[in-house]
């Protein structure tokens, strides 16, 4: 078998949910990872001469590899809690992150949830597969940010080999990587420079365009702990209630529509 044909992973799933790179485990089975795609035992393979990287015990899965990457990707975006923005030079760092393959969440998943006191961004990463339309539509309905970090391209290209601090890297910083997949901002803008009338005189000032609703405080959030939203003003610093209340916001307009 060609070395191109392996199906060897870069990175395991260890017994308390969390990926390992092939340098934080035991040689062997001692690694006590198992493959996050299929769920058989790895084995870690560090030898002296070729490439080290995590082997199933028994017949090889054809998908390991990709669901390795997409889910460590995730893992480090989280655990990094920063990311360099499209059109800026410096990493925006946030306060905190959570994955919502973990906990209970309303609608469709993004892969990442980043967050401070002033700003949420949703993350989502590309490994071979983009988001289908039906996500498409669900991450222009909530409005919240969404970035794609798009790893298909250097998948395609390296396929093995990766490791913790080469993926970090990548993900934090490569600018050629990430796109937003929606920008609430720019959107009205947009919209705004459509809508607006032609004056009729040089002194007439258009009319205000209602912009997306501001924030309303809802029975079942009363007491939540509240944070400013630069798109939806105060909601609920939880990002399960947040979801809730941003999907409760956009109900209004979609039956309007």
């Amino acid at each position: 078998m060609s070395e191109g044909m392996h199906h060897g992973l870069d990175f395991g799933l260890d017994h308390t949910g969390r990926m390992r790179g092939i340098d934080e485990v035991e040689q062997g089975l001692a690694c006590n990872c198992e493959c996050p795609e299929c769920g058989s035992p790895l084995v870690a393979r560090k030898g002296a001469v070729r490439m080290h990287h995590f082997a199933h015990q028994g017949e090889s899965c054809t998908t390991g590899a990709e669901t390795a990457l997409h889910r460590m990707a995730k893992q480090i975006v989280a655990d990094e809690r920063r990311l360099v923005e499209p059109g800026r030079d410096k990493p925006t760092p946030f306060e905190h992150a959570t994955l919502p393959d973990d906990i209970p969440w309303p609608g469709l998943r993004p892969d990442v949830v980043l967050w401070s006191e002033t700003a949420t961004l949703h993350v989502e990463v590309t490994v071979t597969h983009r988001c289908e339309p039906k996500k498409l539509d669900e991450i222009i309905r909530v409005g919240i940010p969404t970035l794609e970090l798009d790893l298909s391209l250097a998948y395609r290209l390296q396929r093995r080999g990766w490791t913790i601090e080469q993926l970090t890297d990548r993900l934090v910083h490569d600018p050629g990587i990430r796109r937003w997949l929606h920008l609430p901002e720019r959107a009205m803008e947009r919209a705004q420079a459509a809508d607006v009338p032609e004056p009729q005189t040089p002194t007439k000032t258009p009319a205000p365009i209602d912009r997306a609703p501001t924030s309303r405080i809802y029975a079942p959030f009363d007491g939540t702990l509240l944070v400013f939203d630069s798109w939806y003003g105060l909601v609920p610093r939880d990002p399960v209630a947040r979801a809730q209340l941003i999907a409760e916001l956009q109900k209004p307009r979609s039956e309007e529509n």
